[in-house]
């Protein structure tokens, strides 16, 4: 981008020029920092309603009671962690990962629903008795349908 030539407008466009840069920093910042706050503003809800990590899912009525990215429930004899802010989906269907399992291996392999739940770059899953990691984001296939999304982790 070229530089401008300042010295060409008054006080008064430079005035203005000022505010509407700060204008427009202001409004970029604000869309920047939307979903930390909104994911800080729903784990405050979740504390206040005595719900913590490890508890039994409960499907949220709206986003206000919705699970924060990096929460952890239980569901169907499974444990599993949040992978997007405001997940009000059901674990296994949308938004969710199963949780590594106890002896720590990477959980098993699922079929993403979308780009909300894809792999990404460094994401682990264990696939026909083998761990692999994505080595790219957007992943959505298994590793015998596009092992070139994969590299097995020896």
């Amino acid at each position: 981008m070229a530089p401008f030539d300042l010295t060409e407008y008054t006080d008064t466009e430079l005035e203005e020029l000022l505010r509407e840069v700060f204008n427009e920093t202001s409004r970029r910042q604000k869309i920047a920092q939307g979903p930390a706050q909104v994911d800080q503003a729903i784990k405050d809800y979740q504390d206040a309603l005595g719900r913590v990590d490890g508890d039994e899912w409960v499907q949220p009525g709206s986003a206000v009671d919705a699970y924060p990215e990096g929460a952890t429930v239980t569901h169907q004899g499974a444990t599993w962690t949040s992978i997007v802010a405001a997940n009000v989906w059901e674990p296994g269907v949308a938004g969710w990962r199963e949780a590594a399992a106890q002896d720590g291996a990477p959980a098993a392999w699922a079929q993403p629903s979308g780009a909300a739940d894809a792999y990404k770059t460094g994401d682990q899953v264990t696939f026909d008795g083998e761990v692999y990691q994505s080595v790219i984001d957007g992943n959505v296939w298994d590793p015998a349908t596009y092992p070139g999304g994969w590299k097995k982790v020896v």
